[in-house]
């Protein structure tokens, strides 16, 4: 049987009552415009009969039948048995009967007479089948029921059953036409002519109470007979009629605009999925989503809907900043209250309504029925933000980089209570509990003590409210960083939908029968509350439920960010805003949909993109298959992205892959090898994480080298070809290794002992080179200034003519060059410092010789540059450090100071603790840039030691951080203060 699966886009229209309308045509999925008739079977899918065959739709697609045996493809009314799964429908002139069994259409045999049918009309001696229910005076009727038939002919009812032959029960009123319809067993005939209507039960004629529309001329009725449902249409309100102790009653379904404008033939209305079908002759297939949610709206030309706080204001209304209250249907009273700030309201203790207009709090008055108010005027930065928790009431200032929050102990406003600052711009406060408050703003959520008035940022993240959910339980709501649960003063961070839109959670609320519901950016969210706390504890997943458009919300957008933000009102309703308007629903009411257990059908598959055959339980594929979609079969009617299907191939896939369920559900088989395998698929049934599961069996057919008696053969003659060669080169080379294994021996030894001959001389090498290099950069940059001075100081005697200045020049001349004369005698020891292993005495040393030592040193060199250098406490300090070592540092370290300082004053301090010596050499001069601080505490913090000989960066400072840590002692770079360096030595004292 061929068959053709319709992908189809949906033509939104938004019909009154905001309900959600889609419209189906043969430009997107139907064969035919022409709708006969619509019912739905016992695994839940909707067949639709059509003038150009009989159509299957599962929410995602329509399926059309074609390939029947028959050669009339206008097809009429259903018939026959739901329950029993035989569902009956004629084509033209009723040449050929099909019979819808188990998800498929089947042409089948009629009977002789056929007696298929409720409702019949005579042409001569034959009673024909009809589903119009709309007769005419001049005809003859056969209705059937259970318990007996009922022949209406030239205006009289008679009534026969097995008892009774023939009995007449009454005279209809003069008509040209009634219109009947049955309930079970009941039959009722109206007459809008003579307004009247009929009840007649089993023969019985039965007096009672009937809805005035029944017989209203301008009324039109629609009667299923294979679902009994009965539609009144009365002034484009569309009712079904109900039973309620056998007396019938009519529910509103919706009311649609020019109704009688779309040749309507046929309804039928889900109760499952809240789901009205409308077939029209001309016009195709209509479906209307019946919305679950109230968009309450001002509908005033020119002015939006954008909601932000409320109120609740009675039992069922809220009231907004601008005085409008609102139930669930729209405007129900203006206050009046004027253009103000929407973000933010609250009642004080006398439930006065407060709420701001820049920086003014307005307050209306409860007692005059909130007509007059009175002003309060808080003067100073930009008034942000007004707040209420357990008493307080606060009011927070900005400059948008920072925040002052000024919490007050009643209305009035008059003297601050408490006064904190924040960084960022404060969205919300609540107070934690008697002792602490809680806040967020824009830089992040802080815990401050009212006691101590110390405060603690809990974690960085931009807030966008706090909300306390009736259970007690405490949630961050932020801008970008979805939203937290408060748990004993630490955040958890709440798993998110899979799409992300919980990233911009705005506010949660709990209802009473243990569902969260969180408003977002795009949807609304629920959840149950025991499996989103278990997310946290456990790690477990968490499967929301997202309301959208497609469930009857005007937009998928709500807002957040205003105090307060969404409400459960006292008739158990709640209300979010949104950029439409204020949504009211009642979550008892909305419904959330998942498929039902056994309605899963795996059993089409297409293979290669050929046609699309039927298949049970197992599947083989030919080895050269490009592709296999198979398709998953089940009756789905909200909004696919709440549809949860996965699959895995068994022993193959890690993880479950989640089938998109769009406009076509299926699984593609891509890119196996041979084998066989199970392909297992899960369907989500409900909130708690209920699946059904389905196993489908496939083989992939092996090609003749893929099979297992090939490789078993391929693998013996391989493995004879392998022994035969390895027995023969095996002799081979035993022979040949015997002499060849004296050899290596004896060339191995020789080899050995080389190679570690090598291996010495070039550690010993390496060694020797990196140490004379050490050495003479060393001797070279601590010889560089006094030779450099004696220098400048003899270019100046060599001009200078007043003796007692020459005199000055060669006292300097003779003191620099006697201490350089003692540095060149220590030149060995100087020597040693790089390759001694001896880095401590066990004598300790007197630190302030090494101090006057380099002071006499320098202090010449420094004069001329105006530099004075001067050792603040001298003491007796022991270090027990290497002499050379110390000198060595505390002379390049000086030479530095000296070396680029002018007009400066070089300090140098000692003081000793009970585990340190800590020695600061400071000076006033230039000092070193920001950057060269950084660089040098990063090298002596740096472990590798090659980085320390870029000469490019000063090569003293490198040697002296080398020799540091080669005492194992700790130097720190900082800046002096208003101008300098410190450098501060810490050398450990002898243990």
């Amino acid at each position: 049987m061929n068959r053709w699966v319709f992908i189809f886009f949906f033509i939104i229209v938004q019909v009154p009552s905001q309900n959600r309308s889609s419209w189906f045509t043969m430009d997107n999925g139907l064969p035919q415009n022409s709708v006969k008739d619509i019912v739905k079977d016992k695994y839940g899918f909707i067949w639709l009969s059509t003038d150009n065959g009989i159509v299957r739709y599962d929410g995602a697609g329509f399926l059309t039948y074609r390939n029947l045996p028959v050669n009339n493809f206008h097809f009429g009314g259903f018939y026959g048995d739901i329950q029993q799964d035989n569902i009956m429908v004629y084509n033209g002139y009723e040449e050929n009967k099909i019979l819808i069994h188990k998800r498929n259409p089947k042409a089948i045999k009629k009977k002789d007479p056929d007696t298929t049918g409720r409702l019949f009309y005579q042409v001569g001696s034959q009673w024909l089948r009809t589903t119009d229910n709309e007769l005419f005076s001049d005809f003859n009727y056969l209705i059937k029921t259970v318990s007996g038939d009922y022949i209406i002919s030239h205006r009289t009812v008679t009534y026969t059953d097995d008892k009774t032959q023939k009995k007449l029960l009454l005279s209809l009123g003069k008509s040209d036409t009634y219109t009947i319809f049955l309930y079970k067993d009941t039959l009722y005939i109206t007459d809008p002519k003579n307004r009247k209507i009929h009840r007649i039960f089993k023969g019985n004629i039965i007096s009672g109470k009937n809805p005035a529309l029944f017989n209203d001329p301008n009324t039109k009725i629609y009667w299923q007979q294979l679902t009994d449902q009965t539609f009144i249409v009365h002034n484009d309100y569309i009712y079904l009629v109900n039973h309620h102790k056998n007396e019938p009653t009519l529910q509103l379904l919706t009311h649609y605009e020019n109704f009688g404008n779309y040749r309507f033939r046929c309804i039928f209305y889900d109760d499952k999925y809240n789901r009205l079908y409308i077939g029209s002759s001309v016009k195709g297939l209509n479906i209307i989503q019946l919305t679950q949610f109230h968009t309450s709206q001002k509908k005033i030309p020119f002015v939006d809907d954008v909601s932000y706080s409320s109120l609740p204001f009675s039992k069922y209304t809220i009231i907004d900043a601008l005085g409008y209250e609102y139930d669930k249907h729209g405007i129900v009273k203006e206050h009046k209250f004027g253009s103000n700030e929407k973000y933010y309201m609250l009642y004080d203790d006398d439930e006065n309504i407060m709420y701001k207009r820049q920086n003014t709090i307005v307050r209306r008055h409860k007692s005059s029925g909130y007509t007059t108010a009175d002003t309060i005027l808080f003067k100073g930065k930009s008034s942000n933000g007004f707040f209420k928790s357990s008493g307080l009431y606060g009011i927070s200032e900005t400059d948008y980089i920072n925040s002052s929050l000024h919490l007050f102990s009643d209305s009035n406003l008059k003297k601050a209570k408490f006064s904190f600052q924040y960084q960022g711009i404060i969205n919300d406060f609540i107070k934690f509990n008697n002792h602490d408050l809680l806040i967020g703003s824009t830089y992040g959520l802080y815990l401050t003590s009212l006691d101590t008035g110390k405060t603690v940022l809990i974690k960085k993240i931009s807030v966008k409210n706090i909300v306390k959910t009736r259970d007690g339980n405490m949630w961050i709501m932020t801008n970008k960083d979805g939203f937290f649960l408060l748990k004993e003063k630490k955040l958890f961070k709440m798993p998110l939908d899979e799409q992300h839109y919980l990233g911009s959670a705005h506010d949660i609320l709990d209802d009473s029968f243990g569902y969260y519901w969180i408003s977002s950016n795009n949807g609304l969210f629920k959840i149950p509350r025991r499996q989103l706390l278990n997310s946290v504890e456990n790690n477990s997943r968490a499967l929301y439920y997202r309301f959208t458009k497609s469930g009857g919300l005007l937009t998928n957008e709500f807002n957040g960010g205003s105090v307060p933000n969404a409400h459960l009102l006292p008739n158990k309703e709640m209300v979010f805003p949104s950029m439409e308007g204020f949504v009211f629903f009642d979550p008892v009411q909305v419904r959330t949909y998942y498929p039902e257990k056994n309605t899963t059908f795996i059993e089409r598959i297409r293979i290669g993109g050929e046609k699309i055959i039927p298949f049970h339980q197992n599947i083989v594929l030919e080895n050269d298959y490009k592709s296999a979609e198979i398709f998953i079969d089940l009756p789905y009617y909200a909004d696919p992205a709440n549809l949860r299907i996965e699959a895995r191939i068994d022993n193959h896939d890690q993880k479950w892959e989640k089938i998109e369920a769009g406009n076509q559900r299926k699984y593609t088989l891509r890119s196996l090898g041979p084998g066989k395998y199970t392909l297992s698929i899960r369907v989500l049934l409900s909130p708690n994480g209920e699946y059904e599961y389905q196993t489908i069996t496939f083989e992939i057919k092996p090609l003749f080298y893929q099979t297992k008696f090939f490789k078993i053969v391929l693998f013996l003659v391989l493995s004879l070809i392998v022994v035969l060669i390895i027995l023969k080169t095996t002799k081979f080379i035993r022979k040949k290794n015997k002499v060849l294994k004296r050899t290596v021996s004896h060339m191995s030894m020789e080899l050995k002992e080389t190679s570690q001959d090598l291996e010495n001389a070039k550690k010993r090498i390496q060694k020797e080179s990196e140490y004379q290099k050490k050495f003479l950069e060393a001797v070279n940059h601590d010889i560089t200034t006094p030779v450099k001075f004696i220098a400048m100081l003899a270019e100046k005697l060599n001009k200078e003519e007043d003796t007692q200045v020459q005199k000055e020049y060669f006292e300097g001349i003779h003191q620099t060059s006697e201490e350089l004369y003692k540095f060149t005698l220590n030149l060995k020891e100087y020597n040693n410092l790089y390759t001694t292993s001896q880095t401590f005495e066990e004598t300790g040393l007197l630190l302030n010789e090494v101090l006057e030592s380099k002071q006499r040193l320098f202090d010449i060199i420094a004069k001329k540059k105006n530099n004075h250098i001067e050792i603040l406490n001298k003491n007796d300090i022991r270090y027990f450090v290497n002499k050379g070592i110390i000198a060595c540092i505390i002379h390049n370290i000086i030479d530095n100071a000296v070396k680029y300082s002018s007009n400066s004053t070089i300090t140098i301090s000692s003081e000793q603790t009970e585990e340190n010596i800590v020695l600061k050499i400071a000076d006033t001069g230039n000092g070193m840039t920001e950057k060269q601080l950084q660089y040098y505490n990063a090298i002596y913090w740096d472990t590798d030691d090659k980085k320390m000989q870029a000469k490019d960066s000063g090569l003293g400072l490198h040697m002296v951080i080398h020799l540091i840590k080669k005492i194992n002692a700790e130097i720190h770079f900082t800046k002096n203060t208003p101008k300098g360096t410190v450098v501060e030595i810490n050398l450990k004292n002898k243990n």
